[in-house]
């Protein structure tokens, strides 16, 4: 065995000992029972149609199916990607209201004071004019939504031409477990590896590590592999689970129910490599686990709801807040976005956020050269 692998290998040994870890495969495991074996359950509704329901339904209650149009709508619109043509028209569109207002008092005060010739016809020519831009801007914003729409409607209808009740009920099913398992990934996560750097820095323990012949990048990215691939193979486990569950209960092989796991342990890996970072800086497995909670928590909460504040009443006529919003969403990459960029593709549904994934690369390789330059040149 190689030493990189002794190093992975060893991760995994350190990780019998760690009661979070065990907790968080626990509950994703009990999660594998309910959501894939015990919860759906096929029924008949009353036109005579097989749906996804779950054994506490009767059969006339509303099933899966008629929760998946709402979700299918929104991955719909993630996918089309107008929704920030829309923001930047909504954005104009107040500016532009502003300015009115300014120029609307400027006109009645020089009326009032009785201004004429060139400079009242000035202040006329530019009040019609801030009305016909302000118009054709409502204009586009109503295309736009318009176009939105109805595009959203026509590929609901072509899709739905060749899916079942049942079908639309999977994918429902099937998405909803892939949103929680992101999220209870990442929040049991942080706790769980918060411990991989700093306990590797323990006095003692990393002085007889390093008096062995072993490179130190083995050492620092194999905690780091090791971790990640421990859980994520976990992750994996649990996902076939609830594929196999599904397929027994209902017969249907959805396969896109695993596309939502590339994206789920990119998060994970990005995530884990701010609290490695943290670990190694700070040699203490309490900060390193409070930082990355307060920046899944709050620091990437801010980032989701700036990113929306177009959608926002009396917060999207600030345009300083706009302009910061801008800022975050270039420097900080958005868990919500890749969460939503991993349940979509369950859906049967493209999403790629680009921008949140190669800001999330850039993140993870300066967090993973740093600290590794950190431990590489520090005389322990």
């Amino acid at each position: 065995m190689t030493a990189f692998g002794a190093i992975v290998g060893d991760t995994w040994r350190q990780s019998k000992h760690q009661w979070v870890l065990i907790v968080l495969i626990g509950v994703v495991g009990f999660f594998m029972v309910w959501h894939g074996w015990i919860v759906p359950d096929v029924k008949t509704n009353p036109r005579g149609e097989e749906v996804l329901s779950t054994v506490f339904r009767e059969p006339h209650e509303a099933s899966y199916d008629s929760q998946w149009e709402g979700d299918y709508a929104n991955s719909l619109r993630a996918q089309l990607g107008m929704d920030e043509d829309i923001r930047e028209i909504s954005t104009e569109l107040n500016l532009q209201l502003d300015e009115q207002q300014v120029e609307e008092f400027e006109y009645k005060q020089a009326v009032a004071q009785g201004v004429t010739g060139d400079r009242l016809t000035y202040l006329e020519n530019r009040r019609r004019n801030r009305s016909i831009s302000i118009e054709k801007l409502y204009e586009a914003r109503f295309a736009m939504q318009k176009k939105v729409q109805d595009e959203v409607a026509r590929l609901t209808v072509e899709r739905t031409a060749n899916i079942t009740p049942l079908q639309k009920g999977v994918e429902y099913h099937l998405s909803s477990a892939a949103y929680f398992l992101f999220i209870v990934s990442m929040l049991g996560f942080i706790a769980a590896c918060a411990g991989y750097i700093p306990q590797m820095l323990e006095g003692g323990a990393v002085d007889l590590v390093l008096s062995k012949p072993i490179r130190r990048w083995h050492l620092y990215f194999g905690k780091y592999v090791g971790g990640l691939i421990l859980y994520s193979g976990a992750l994996l486990v649990v996902f076939i689970g609830i594929f196999a569950g599904v397929v027994v209960k209902t017969g249907i092989w959805h396969w896109q129910f695993f596309l939502a796991l590339p994206m789920t342990i990119f998060s994970l890996a990005l995530l884990y490599s701010i609290v490695a970072w943290v670990g190694l800086w700070t040699r203490s497995t309490g900060l390193a686990m409070l930082l990355g909670y307060v920046y899944y928590l709050v620091v990437d909460t801010v980032v989701s709801l700036l990113g929306s504040m177009g959608d926002t009443p009396f917060l999207s006529d600030i345009p300083m807040l706009q302009e910061v919003g801008k800022f975050m969403r270039i420097v900080f990459p958005s868990f919500e976005w890749l969460r939503e960029a991993a349940q979509a593709p369950v859906m049967s549904i493209a999403v790629f956020p680009w921008q949140h994934v190669l800001c999330g690369v850039i993140w993870l390789v300066v967090c993973l050269g740093t600290a590794y330059n950190r431990f590489r040149i520090n005389d322990y």
